[in-house]
């Protein structure tokens, strides 16, 4: 199979290029892409940043990273990148810095026009300064510069409004890339595409046919060094708002019958704009696991959840009355993330039978289950039958998330970036989440490190007459 090529050279942008997610993320992203021969001949990488850099102290951080994420990367490989890695000191809110940026790309490319991309790996408070700098510095309207936002959007309805109005006053939303890295995942993206494909499965996730909706997002380690960041917002902001709103979205919304971006934001937006909460600390557990406060910079008297579980509804005919459970937390047994849809069972079916389930399983592993009931010769006991599947990539072609979707934004492919309107909705239902809870004093509890989390989530289930699933 050929591996699709970027034809047009291109010169990509990274504001905060000496910062983590730059390290962590982006750089073994793009060597991801070289070692996949996706680049065109001409290409140029810019680091944009305050820090005072040299160019080969820059290339040296980032054959660093490199190695660190990939301890068999190819030399050579490493050495092309290298070859077309440029560094750029300057300030984000000084605009003359942004003008002797392009004079600086058309000195190291000696072209006036090519594809020009800007990610923004940097902190939300930034992103107006390069937005305005961006904008205004634009060789012409037309120009083609796509940027590429990562998450968070704002950190409530208004300010994600905000950002919203003021992205608009400078750039066309065909030219915004706004990134959830779990949508460049290869498991979320088979959500749609099996779903888009196979009837049968669009048959067995109408509302209609679901008693409910389980998505769980459990990480086994801490909030490491997110800390400065993680204790200003929680997990409610962190991993609700966006990641699993995002797959709620996937799971439950009408499959648009064309593939092009807008008709997949417009059903996403669809669910999302339509999620209900119900005013009840029956339907909300918060957590903070034991030794949250002994982690460096955390406050003593910090109130920051790191578990959330929430029972919510859609408000849709065709959803009506079907519970949907989300749960995500931190320090907890293992890391998993999954989704599990259950059938209704027939009127005349025992109460002990399990029921149909089907399971899309994200992480550590991405496969997709089938549960179905069978009882064997004249035995009177029922044994559950699983069919399962790899939906894992693992062709030629298979990339990192980051890398997938960096490929997407150079082939001009919006299907897995979000809209502003999709985001606003989820900052809607999220900020009336966390204005009962503070209005409320909804409890925090305690639970121990490696377990798996408050007791009262169960609550959320028990009041339907069903349990959370855990995979075993």
């Amino acid at each position: 199979m050929k591996l699709f090529q970027i034809k047009n050279s291109f010169v990509l942008t990274i504001f905060g290029a000496s910062g983590d997610l730059a390290k962590l993320k982006l750089f073994p992203a793009l060597y991801s892409l070289a070692e996949q021969k996706r680049f065109p001949k001409d290409f140029y990488i810019i680091g944009y940043s305050r820090s005072p850099l040299t160019r080969k102290e820059f290339q040296n951080d980032f054959e660093k990273s490199i190695k660190k994420a990939h301890p068999k990367a190819d030399l050579k490989i490493i050495k092309k990148l290298t070859d077309a890695l440029y560094y750029f000191q300057g300030q984000y809110n000084h605009k003359p810095d942004f003008e002797k940026l392009r004079d600086f790309i058309k000195e190291i490319s000696g072209k006036n026009s090519l594809t020009n991309m800007a990610y923004f790996s940097v902190p939300p408070q930034v992103f107006k300064d390069i937005i305005q700098n961006l904008g205004e510095t634009k060789r012409s309207k037309t120009e083609d510069l796509r940027l590429i936002i990562e998450k968070p959007f704002g950190e409530d309805t208004q300010s994600a409004k905000e950002l919203f109005h003021f992205v608009a006053r400078y750039f066309e939303e065909e030219n915004v890339y706004l990134l959830d890295h779990y949508l460049g995942k290869t498991g979320v993206q088979s959500i749609l595409s099996l779903r888009h494909s196979n009837r049968i499965l669009n048959t067995m996730m109408k509302g209609p046919e679901v008693s409910n909706i389980q998505i769980t997002a459990s990480e086994s380690i801490g909030v490491t060094s997110r800390v400065g960041y993680f204790d200003q917002v929680g997990t409610l902001k962190d991993m609700v708002q966006s990641h699993l709103f995002q797959i709620l979205a996937l799971i439950a919304m009408s499959i648009p019958i064309t593939d092009k971006s807008e008709s997949l934001k417009r059903e996403k937006y669809n669910i999302l704009s339509a999620l209900k909460f119900n005013e009840s600390n029956k339907n909300i557990t918060l957590g903070q696991y034991e030794s949250y406060k002994n982690e460096k910079e955390v406050p003593k008297n910090s109130k920051t959840e790191t578990f959330a579980a929430l029972r919510l509804f859609i408000d849709r005919e065709s959803w009506y009355k079907t519970p949907i459970y989300v749960r995500t937390g931190k320090k907890l047994a293992e890391k998993k993330t999954c989704v599990v849809i259950e059938l209704k069972k027939f009127a005349f079916q025992s109460k002990d039978e399990e029921p149909n389930r089907l399971i899309f399983e994200l992480q550590p592993e991405e496969r997709i289950n089938i549960q179905l009931v069978n009882k064997n010769g004249l035995s009177s006991e029922y044994k559950s039958i699983t069919t399962s599947e790899s939906i894992a990539c693992n062709g030629d072609d298979c990339l990192p998330e980051h890398s997938n979707l960096l490929l997407d934004v150079m082939r001009k492919n919006r299907l897995h970036f979000l809209s502003f309107q999709e985001i606003i909705a989820s900052w809607e239902i999220t900020d009336s989440i966390i204005k009962f809870a503070k209005k409320s004093k909804t409890k925090i509890e305690l639970y121990k490190d490696g377990s798996e989390g408050p007791k009262s989530q169960h609550k959320l289930t028990e009041m339907d007459g069903f349990k959370w699933f855990d995979l075993k």
